[in-house]
């Protein structure tokens, strides 16, 4: 497995690649939670001293985790200030106790975006307004996210008159593209997924604890996941989104396609949200440790 690490990083080294999409400010203010209010149901927390932790996450911490791997990565997306995101964590194990968004997507227009001079396309879609309205051609590689600001209204159907290279699900993303609740992911219901108005070549799909799975519509390999001591899961699906467009970009055999960025979405879970990016060294560590 080592060997597929190493042919993968000489075959990366040459892209060149653009990645479209939200950045989005991750800041995390610690706190301590010091009970509930003795006049009202509400939790109460005290500030510590330590100091705000700001991090790009979205498409620039996509961009982050790249940019070790391939000759260069270019970005289009919006001001720094314009979606944040706001966490109170616990001082000590870093529990997220509230999340504060704040979102201006009043400004964002249209974009038309030339693809001619990269050899990947990135389109990350937190559905925060920035990809609604891009003019971009076919044969990118999509990820179209759900989360608590956007659930059931960015769903990749409204990307479907696009032909896409590769395109990268969760398990809640699928269940809404099918309109059925998906515990679990069988071969049957990947190429269900796979048929409904995803209109992609390579479909990945993280499960959570059951790994994840990939798919040409045919063919069904899955791979389990990597245990790890694990300080924060925010991002690992973006990094595994990250990793899984350069394997269809480079036609990586399909058996080991998964591995790569299974491993590295598990390093990334080893970290708090984006506050390191994977690189070759990490991730070769990261391998030996784990395979």
């Amino acid at each position: 497995m080592i060997k597929v690490i190493n042919n993968f990083v000489e075959k990366a080294k040459d892209l060149r690649v653009l990645v479209v999409g939200e950045t989005i400010i991750d800041e995390f203010i610690e706190v301590v939670y010091e009970g509930q209010s003795m006049k009202s149901f509400c939790p109460v927390f005290r500030y510590t001293d330590s100091e705000k932790q700001i991090q790009n996450g979205g498409a620039g911490a996509i961009v982050g985790h790249l940019k070790d791997f391939v000759k260069s990565v270019e970005l289009i997306t919006n001001s720094n200030n314009e979606i944040v995101k706001t966490r109170f964590v616990d001082k000590d194990g870093k529990k997220k106790h509230i999340e504060l968004n704040k979102i201006h997507n009043s400004g964002f227009g249209n974009i038309e975006v030339d693809t001619s001079k990269y050899d990947v396309v990135i389109v990350a879609d937190f559905g925060h307004g920035f990809c609604d309205k891009l003019k971009i051609g076919s044969g990118f590689h999509l990820m179209c996210q759900t989360n608590s600001n956007n659930f059931g209204f960015n769903r990749l159907s409204k990307w479907k008159k696009h032909t896409k290279q590769s395109v990268c699900i969760d398990l809640r993303e699928a269940s809404l593209q099918i309109n059925e609740r998906l515990d679990e992911c069988s071969d049957s219901k990947a190429v269900e997924i796979y048929n409904y108005e995803i209109n992609c070549d390579d479909l990945f799909a993280t499960l959570g604890v059951k790994g994840a799975l990939y798919t040409e519509g045919n063919v069904i390999n899955r791979q389990p996941i990597f245990k790890s001591n694990i300080v924060d899961t925010i991002g690992a699906g973006d990094t595994f989104f990250a990793f899984a467009s350069l394997m269809s970009a480079l036609n990586i055999d399909s058996n080991n396609n998964l591995l790569i960025p299974s491993l590295a979405a598990s390093l990334s879970t080893t970290w708090l949200c984006n506050e390191q990016s994977v690189t070759k060294e990490k991730l070769l560590n990261y391998a030996n440790q784990h395979i």
